[in-house]
């Protein structure tokens, strides 16, 4: 059951998500090229990181800037982090930004 105070830390996660993006976008103005780097960079990590509860962990565990700055921020229902990066066509960082909505795949849905 969803009560006032899951409501509040729902509005605190999102309001220190907000205010890690403004910082973390304010970096990519300063110097696009390092926070492209290091966004995508990714070192292994032991089980016991790996395993962590938040921490956002790829196959093989390796794990990157994101995945560390989502296990500080938490996920969402679904175990995704709440902090995403844009990349344009060329592969570049444009800016970090909420997680969007993911939208169900076919065969997500249950069938009438």
């Amino acid at each position: 059951m969803k009560t006032p105070l899951d409501d509040m830390a729902a509005a605190a996660t999102l309001e220190v998500t907000d205010a890690m993006i403004r910082y973390l976008n304010e970096l990519v103005k300063t110097d696009p090229e390092a926070m492209c780097q290091l966004a995508e960079t990714r070192v292994p990590c032991n089980e016991a990181l790996a395993n962590h509860p938040t921490v956002q962990v790829s196959a093989g565990n390796v794990v990157g800037l994101i995945g560390i700055l989502n296990g500080f921020l938490g996920v969402d229902h679904d175990g995704w982090g709440f902090l995403c990066a844009e990349y344009n066509d060329e592969g570049k960082l444009i800016k970090f930004k909420r997680t969007p909505p993911r939208v169900p795949k076919d065969d997500d849905v249950p069938n009438p």
